[in-house]
Formats: structure tokens, sequence, C-alpha cells
């Protein structure tokens, strides 16, 4: 008798023969036919319902209509078991935010398709780098930019978004239209807006808040925000007081979200040692730069330059062309500078010898405070800066403190000279802060006086031919030579001719040159240079002191000075 393993081999090598692998596949093609049978049977009876309905939805139907009757009933136990389960819950809700994830893609690709590769490029980083600069040449789509990179943001929900342009005016105009153009063609609904303020609330609750920078004031409004996504601040490098403005404010209101975006644009500054030049030249930016050459929109670029230059008088090698037109940083426009040619000095000779010492203070209720001590000679004609400070976030108090250092600085170098300080020290201030200059006086018993303002322009170009010609020298690298190498005259949109009028709108305020400016001109009456002068008194005060005599506090609402509040709130 065979032994099992030899019935295992014999059995093997039978199921290997032709006929048995025949019949196998015989059996199996016979079983899938039945197969296809039973289960197109099945299907056609699953469809195929009363009343054009399916038999599998009646079914259904039934069913869950007696869970619902009796929820303790088999039916009810078995639906309730279904939908309360974690992962059916969870599945619901992935499917539910993948259908809102791919509505917002496709609002993004209706936003950015029309977009030409630098601004795609710039707006697909928007939350997701911290901080963004694009420095371009003029009609290279920043605007455009701008509104998208608004819109980007705006589309994911409760996102706050700022802009911030150099004055509120600019920052309507530039930006509202293309902004809600922009929303209505990616489908991003508006259910509220207001021009007048510079808001507009987008449907899935994200908001857009408009503003300008004009003063330090402004920039402070923005400390009650919070959870801001992205800020964009236009027109970057002509900005003032950016460093406080992102040191203090900006980079504080990013702190709690890490999707949040800084991202500011601009064309290259007319003048150097801005603060947005500096950021330029850091790492720790991502970077962009392209002019109206990349931009698919603007037709014939080279034309419309060659046009530009003709107009002008110029060549496209002129600072002003290859600053605006081909955004290149470091042209700045030396020839509108108020102050070039400024004469400077590293160490004061004590041996000069000085006839008086003038003060100068210019208050700065929503810029800095400055305060300019001028030594001169009324002899020689020659005057120096011997003391300079410049600050902000000053009580009045403070501010008065400052003042009697200066003035007792003064009164040491007078004695060295010996000449008498109360004949030979005066101190002229700004008169829109009447009040501080008067409690100066009245209880403090220094020689305070409101300054003189008019014949502005004539007062700035002699201020400025004293400092070329070396008649007067202020610090090198000091406040003041520092700011004036930021004061620049304006220039004619249409002819870009230099017009005799401050540019106030970029750089920084020039409120040291104006400290010297009041100080100047009783320096230039007492050399006998053709300049009016005058001294008026201060009005009353309008604060309440303590028993040494300290300010603590506004009694009334000053209109004419534009200080209201307490001591505690803050000037400058």
């Amino acid at each position: 008798m065979a032994s099992t393993k030899e019935q295992a081999i014999a059995n093997l090598q039978k199921a290997r023969t032709p006929e048995a692998i025949q019949k196998r596949v015989q059996s199996t093609m016979v079983n899938r036919a039945l197969k296809q049978e039973v289960f197109d049977e099945l299907k056609g009876m699953l469809l195929n319902g009363k009343n054009g309905g399916t038999y599998y939805s009646e079914f259904m139907k039934k069913f869950l209509d007696i869970a619902k009757k009796d929820p303790n009933s088999k039916a009810g136990q078995m639906v309730a078991s279904t939908i309360f389960q974690q992962e059916m819950l969870t599945m619901l809700d992935e499917q539910h935010e993948k259908e809102m994830n791919k509505d917002r893609d496709f609002q993004r690709y209706r936003l950015i398709k029309d977009f030409f590769q630098q601004q795609r490029d710039v707006i697909l980083e928007t939350n997701h780098q911290k901080r963004i600069i694009a420095c371009c040449s003029r009609r290279a789509g920043k605007t455009d930019l701008a509104s998208g990179a608004i819109n980007y943001a705006a589309i994911i929900p409760e996102s706050r978004i700022i802009y911030i342009n150099l004055t509120f005016t600019n920052a309507i105009n530039q930006i509202w239209n293309n902004t809600i153009k922009r929303a209505d063609e990616c489908g991003l609904q508006i259910v509220k807006s207001s021009k007048a303020d510079g808001t507009i609330e987008f449907g899935n609750g994200s908001s857009l808040r408009i503003m300008g920078n004009p003063n330090n004031a402004e920039i402070e409004k923005l400390r009650g925000e919070s959870k801001v996504s992205l800020i964009i601040i236009d027109e970057f490098f002509h900005q003032r007081n950016m460093q406080y403005a992102i040191d203090e404010v900006i980079g504080p209101l990013m702190a709690d979200r890490e999707d949040s975006t800084l991202l500011c644009i601009g064309t290259p500054p007319r003048l150097a040692k801005t603060f947005g030049e500096k950021c330029w030249n850091e790492s720790g930016w991502k970077k962009y730069h392209w002019t109206l050459f990349d931009n698919p929109y603007m037709p014939n670029p080279k034309n419309y330059l060659a046009d530009l230059c003709k107009n002008k008088g110029i060549t496209e090698d002129s600072p002003f062309i290859q600053r605006e037109y081909y955004g290149r940083m470091g042209c700045y426009d030396t020839e509108a500078l108020v102050f070039k040619g400024r004469t400077t000095y590293s160490i004061l000779d004590d041996n000069e010898a000085i006839t008086d010492v003038v003060i100068g203070v210019d208050y700065g209720y929503s810029d800095y405070n400055s305060i300019i001590s001028v030594a001169y000679n009324k002899n020689t004609k020659k005057s120096w800066v011997i003391k300079e400070d410049k600050f902000n976030k000053a009580g009045v108090s403070e501010i008065i403190e400052v003042i009697r250092r200066h003035c007792a600085y003064a009164t040491a170098k007078c004695k060295i000279h010996h000449i008498d300080p109360e004949e030979h020290v005066k101190i002229y201030c700004d008169n829109n802060e009447q009040s501080i200059t008067h409690d100066l006086m009245t209880k403090y018993k220094l020689p305070a006086y409101n300054c003189y303002k008019y014949d502005k322009a004539y007062a700035i170009e002699m201020l400025a031919e004293e400092l070329r010609t070396g008649r007067m020298q202020i610090p090198e690298n000091g406040v003041l030579d520092n700011e004036m190498e930021q004061i620049l005259y304006k220039r004619d949109n249409d002819t870009d001719a230099i017009i005799p009028e401050l540019d106030e709108e970029i750089g920084i305020h020039a409120d040291a040159m104006m400290a010297l400016l009041y100080a100047s001109r009783k320096i230039f009456f007492d050399m006998d240079y053709n300049i009016s002068f005058k001294e008026t008194q201060p009005k009353a005060s309008d604060y309440k002191t303590d028993s040494t005599g300290t300010i603590i506090e506004v009694i009334t609402d000053n209109p004419s000075s534009g200080i209201v509040g307490t001591d505690s709130g803050i000037i400058g």
C-alpha cells in the first residue's frame, strides 16, 4: 500500500496534466459567468423600484423610518452606533473641510490667474514668509499686487488685514476700487464697507483696515489690533518713522499668529539712510525686484521711457530714471537736498569766542520733540550747534526737564567765556504749544519766547547757505547731520523741476532742523542779516501743578496747543 507521501505526489502530478488544467479553466469560467449573472440580476432588482425609484432607496427609507420612530429598535441602535462613532464624525468633518478647501483654492485660482509671474510669486508667499520686501520701478504693477495680496489673504476666514500708505487719501485712492473689483472677480463676498472709514468686511469674517502714516499718532492707533494675518506697507521706502512703527507697534501685532506676514512694497528712496534701504540690505527679509519691463500689461515700455526722457530733457543714465524706472537702490536725488555741502565738526574748539547762546525748541505732539542749542559770535558771524536732542514718547514734565538741561549747559558755556547768561541766553519755542513755553517763563523763570515763523522758505535758504559756507557748523554724524541727509525739496510732477518747498511726505520729519531754524532767526538778526524777527510772549498755562511746581495735569483742553488730557498722556 502506498504511503501518504507517495499518494500526495501522485495527486500533484495528476493535477498538472493538460486534462486537469483544462477542466479547472472551464470551471472557473462557469463560476465567473454565474457570479456575473447573479450580480447583474441583483443589481437590476436593487435599481428597479416602484414609481421610478430604486429598491435599495426604498429599503433604506423604510429602515431609517423605523429607526426614527423607535430609536430603541435594532434599526435605531444600528443607525445610532453608525452616526455617533468618532470615525464617522471625523470623516464627515474632513469631507466638509475638503469641500471648503476646494472652494478656497478655486477662489484663489480665480484671483491670481490674471497676475503676472513676479506678482504671483509675492502673493503666494503671503502667510508663509514673515517679512517680504518688493522693490520695484514705477508702472510695475505694485498697486495691483497689493489688492491681490489683500484678497488672497481675505479668502481664508477670519483674516485681519491692514493696508498702510503715506496718507489716508493716498491709501483710498490707490487701493479701494481695485480691492473691491478683485474681490468681486474671485467671488469673495463683501457684506459691509465704508470708504470714509477705510474699512471692508467680507462674508467669511475677514476684514480690511486702510490707513495713512502721516505721523506717529496714526501708527499708535494700531496698538489695539490683534491676530493680524497680513500688514501691507505701500510706498515703504518713502515712509517716515518706519523703524519705530515696525519695531514698537507692527511687530508685536504679528506675534500671536505664526502665519502672519509683513509685506513692504515701493520704489527706491530719493534720499539716503532710510530705514527701508537698511531693511533691503539686511537678511531676514524675502526680497523681490522687478520693473515695468517685466509687466506684460505695460505696452511698449521702451518707447514710453524714451518719450519720458525726451520730455524731461534727461537721459536713461540719470538718477531719476535709474531709481524710478529701473528700481535701482542708491540712486539718490542729491540735487534736491536742501542742506547739501553742509559743514560739520568732530571736536568743538572751546577757544572760539562766543557772544550768545540761543536754544530752539520744536514740540512734537504727533512726531518727535527736538531741542537744539547754538553758540554764536555776532561779531565774527560764526555759530556752532553745541547740544542737540531729539526724542518722542515724552510727557510735558520730561520735555521741560530736557530744556532746563540745555539752559544749564548754555549757562556753563557762557561762564567759561565770561558772559552774563541772564543777558545772553534765550529760548525760542514752537508756538503750537504756547502753554508749555509760558510755564518755562513764569514757573521756571527761563527766558522763553514764541518763535518767529514768517518767511519760512527764505529762512531755510539762509540757514542752508550758512551751513554750506561753514559760518555755521553742526556735530558730525549728530542728530542734525543725519536728519539733513534726508531733507529734500519737492519736485514738480510734470517737469521734475525742483520746487523751493520741503517735501514733508517722504523721509523723516525735520524736527531738529525746525528747532535750529527757530534759533537761527535770532542769530541772523543779531548778525545784522536781512531777515525779519521779533519776540512774542507765550499764552497763559493750561496746566495744573503739584506743590513743587511740576506739571501734572491739563486743566482745560487748549485747541491751539493740541494737548488734551493729563501728563500721563504722551507728547511726541
